[in-house]
């Protein structure tokens, strides 16, 4: 329970707000403004914003998401209001009911943090409110009203869980709003970041600083894609109600990976051990190579590709698709990849012309494309680092 005295013209966002402000005097003897907030849930409260916010601007059933931003992004709010509405409607069909149907959207000053969240508070830099790549901030932002408030990391050996959900979550929108082909080509990036420093198995990144590069990365892209990687094992039947079967059976709770294990297990009735040793606690991913040699088939039966597919990890086991591209129609097959060497034999009327592996970025692997994209982003970090240490030092 909180009750917080500001000056006139000062806006106070926290969790639980009880109703408007009253005025008061304050103990210099001015006029002033009171706000009471009370949160008798388990959640994470205590986050309060402050500043001098016009708004709200509401959107949502019942106006239920509330946009608070300054003046100087005020021409922003009916839009991001939208924005906000579409994503908090959009993950309570995907995840279920959240703590609360209330939800404020408030602006943060660019020099603290990029997002901040809090029981019915998600809060961006004012730099991300009207531009594009605001839209995804604000759907992980949102996604932790779910995968942050309701259910919590044990240790930060499970921080994969939360923050990769939340990544996976912000891709997922992403796939609803632009189809299949806007998720396939934001996962290269994020292949880029899960892969840029995994030296450390996910099941032992505490050893890292949380605020570290690598301790984001790891957590933040390696998880998304572990989530992304566990839908393609599991299949869409299965992949939703099993996270919301392990959303519900954890919520106010801390989990740990294997308790997160066994919860999916549960719910989708598939055993998961080889998957999770695979990726929570082993590092490295596969480099896929394939071989094949086409045979016409008689009788104008089509054609017969032989081949296997090669890959440099001596433990790895996981299904892959298989895209065979022909003249007429493509076919595309699943290949369960056990080992190093895994032969295929796929059949077709019209005669090959291009064979792919994992066409849409299903799995988690290494690739020429993907170097060249892990130097960009570690050239990326080091730049922000070097601003970021200028900053400090100017200050």
């Amino acid at each position: 329970e909180m009750h917080i005295r500001v000056p006139q013209g000062i806006k106070v966002l926290a969790s639980g707000q009880t109703g408007p402000m009253k005025k008061v005097t304050l103990a210099n003897g001015k006029p002033g403004e009171e706000y009471d907030f009370n949160w008798t849930k388990p959640g994470f409260p205590g986050t309060i914003i402050a500043g001098r916010l016009v708004g709200p601007v509401s959107a949502g059933l019942a106006g239920n998401v509330k946009v608070y931003l300054t003046v100087t992004h005020q021409a922003a709010a009916n839009k991001l209001a939208e924005n906000a509405a579409q994503e908090f409607e959009f993950f309570s069909t995907e995840f279920g009911v959240p703590e609360s149907s209330r939800l404020s959207v408030v602006e943060l000053p660019d020099d603290t943090l990029p997002a901040v969240w809090a029981p019915e508070i998600a809060a961006i830099s004012g730099s991300r409110v009207s531009d594009k790549s605001g839209i995804r901030l604000l759907a992980n932002t949102i996604a932790r009203q779910w995968w942050s408030s309701e259910i919590s990391p044990a240790t930060l050996n499970d921080a994969w869980i939360t923050n990769g959900m939340c990544r996976y979550a912000e891709l997922l929108y992403l796939e609803d709003q632009g189809g299949r082909n806007a998720l396939k080509n934001a996962l290269p990036d994020i292949a880029a970041g899960a892969l840029a420093y995994d030296t450390v198995p996910l099941s032992s990144v505490s050893r890292l600083g949380a605020f570290s590069p690598e301790f984001q990365s790891m957590t933040l892209e390696k998880g998304a894609l572990i989530f992304h990687m566990l839908r393609w094992e599991l299949g869409d039947a299965a992949f939703l109600p099993a996270l919301r079967g392990a959303l519900s059976q954890y919520t106010d709770k801390s989990v740990r990976t294997l308790d997160f294990e066994h919860a999916l297990e549960a719910a989708s009735q598939q055993q998961l051990t080889r998957f999770f040793a695979q990726w929570v606690d082993g590092t490295g991913a596969p480099q896929f190579v394939n071989k094949y040699a086409v045979y016409r088939l008689g009788n104008n039966k089509g054609f017969r590709t032989i081949g296997e597919i090669n890959q440099d990890l001596d433990l790895f086991r996981m299904p892959v698709e298989l895209r065979v591209e022909t003249d007429g129609k493509t076919v595309n097959q699943r290949v369960d990849v056990v080992g190093t060497t895994s032969q295929f034999i796929v059949d077709t009327f019209g005669r090959p012309r291009h064979i792919m592996i994992d066409p849409d970025n299903w799995v988690l692997k290494s690739s020429p494309d993907t170097t060249v994209r892990i130097n960009i982003l570690k050239g990326q970090q080091l730049a922000a680092q070097g601003d970021l240490l200028g900053a400090l030092a100017e200050y």
